[in-house]
């Protein structure tokens, strides 16, 4: 085989990986996606419409989600979240962002039969 055809074959077959991996801010988002459906009724029922990135003072990192998802009566409804990293390269929630903090409680105290919103 020729240099110009191996040359080309790594090029094309570096393209076709870069596409296949995915990156921090698209696990950024799968990692908040996934927790903010923990609080959701129907969880399968969310749409992302859009994502935002959110620099933080002091080198946290956070992502914005605004999504719609089927309430209790069947309608769909606009919701939105942040969630919150320690950086910019971090792929795993902050348990410390106080944003994390609210979801988990509402989701305890949702659990116990108290409503918040």
């Amino acid at each position: 085989m020729s240099l110009i055809v191996r040359a080309a074959c790594v090029v094309i077959g570096a393209m076709a990986l870069q596409g296949c991996i995915e990156s921090t801010l698209d696990k950024q988002v799968k990692a908040c996606v996934q927790d903010v459906k923990l609080g959701l009724g129907d969880p399968s029922s969310m749409e992302v419409l859009n994502t935002e990135e959110i620099e933080v003072r002091g080198g946290g990192h956070r992502i914005k989600l605004q999504y719609t998802a089927k309430n209790a009566m069947g309608g769909r409804v606009r919701g939105e979240d942040i969630c919150g990293f320690k950086d910019k390269g971090s792929t795993e929630l902050d348990s410390d962002d106080f944003m994390n903090k609210n979801r988990y409680i509402a989701r305890s105290l949702r659990e116990l039969g108290i409503r918040v919103k």
